[in-house]
């Protein structure tokens, strides 16, 4: 599938915001610098996001991070029936709008956490803090110069301090995982990214994080709540996802790709997480 590199008309200020209403979303799958942070006023539809596909619905809020390929598409409904529309509010902004440094202070490592976090896109699902942030996206598309700013930094805030959320795209389509306070986790999974294509066995990921094979069970079910057998069939289907997308290598290719030595296993666990078999998955993104 062609990914579309876009370029953000840039503006006076130090990051885009603006509110469209037109007959229908009808995006093609597409890439930017960018984050996007993103409110259906309204509408319904489908939105794909790295390989999370999933149907939206008025009232959505959701951040995408930097060069996370994404589409939004009203259902067919929006181009036959005039009066239905499509109306959002979309805010562009890059890592660095206020200097390179700027999120790097102690003051600002929520908002960091948030930034980082959004690699895999998220969405926000707490109804008083879209409210909120709906209205000041709507207040800051007048603004102009430090009340802008201040407004900017109001939402972020919110957004970083809220815990009712959900990602998009798995940690194997993103190559990225965000993992809070654990070097020890982030070996493993670094770990586990370099050696995805062969067979990955329990003691020498135990001894990566210096840690016997039963405590390491234990300490990664803890932090990660799941086991490791099931985070690296989620890493695994998560980069199949993304070759399934790009579609270079055959279905049999991609198994193998990935570390499956088996295809009958390979179809099992794909269909475990994502719900469809893989050739239907990826029918579903070269269809759209």
């Amino acid at each position: 599938m062609k990914i579309l590199q876009k370029k953000i008309t840039p503006s006076n200020k130090s990051f885009s915001v603006y509110k469209n209403t037109k007959p229908y979303l009808d995006e093609s799958w597409h890439l930017h610098q960018e984050l996007e942070l993103i409110y259906i006023i309204e509408g319904t539809g489908t939105c794909f996001i790295g390989d999370n596909v999933h149907e939206f619905a008025s009232g959505e809020l959701a951040l995408i991070g930097s060069n996370m390929p994404h589409l939004w598409r009203n259902s067919e409904d929006y181009h036959k029936n005039i009066n239905l529309k499509a109306e959002v509010i979309v805010l562009h902004f890059t890592e660095d709008f206020l200097g390179k440094e700027f999120f790097e202070k102690n003051e600002m490592v929520l908002i960091k956490n948030l930034i980082s976090r959004a690699n895999n896109g998220i969405a926000f699902l707490d109804d008083k803090l879209k409210a909120y942030v709906s209205s000041e996206l709507e207040r800051l598309i007048p603004l102009t110069g430090f009340k802008s700013i201040q407004c900017m930094l109001n939402i972020l805030d919110a957004l970083a301090s809220t815990k009712d959320v959900k990602e998009f795209a798995s940690n194997g389509y993103t190559e990225k995982v965000y993992v809070k306070d654990s070097q020890r986790l982030e070996k493993v999974y670094q770990y586990v990214l370099t050696n995805l294509s062969r067979e990955i066995h329990l003691d020498e990921v135990a001894e990566i994080a210096h840690l016997g094979v039963s405590p390491f069970c234990r300490f990664f079910k803890k932090r990660m709540h799941k086991t490791f057998s099931q985070f690296l069939n989620e890493v695994r289907v998560g980069y199949a996802c993304k070759l399934l997308i790009e579609n270079k290598l055959s279905i049999s290719e991609v198994t193998y790709s990935c570390g499956y030595n088996s295809q009958t296993n390979f179809n099992r666990q794909f269909k475990k997480i994502k719900g469809i078999n893989p050739k239907a998955y990826q029918k579903m993104y070269l269809d759209n």
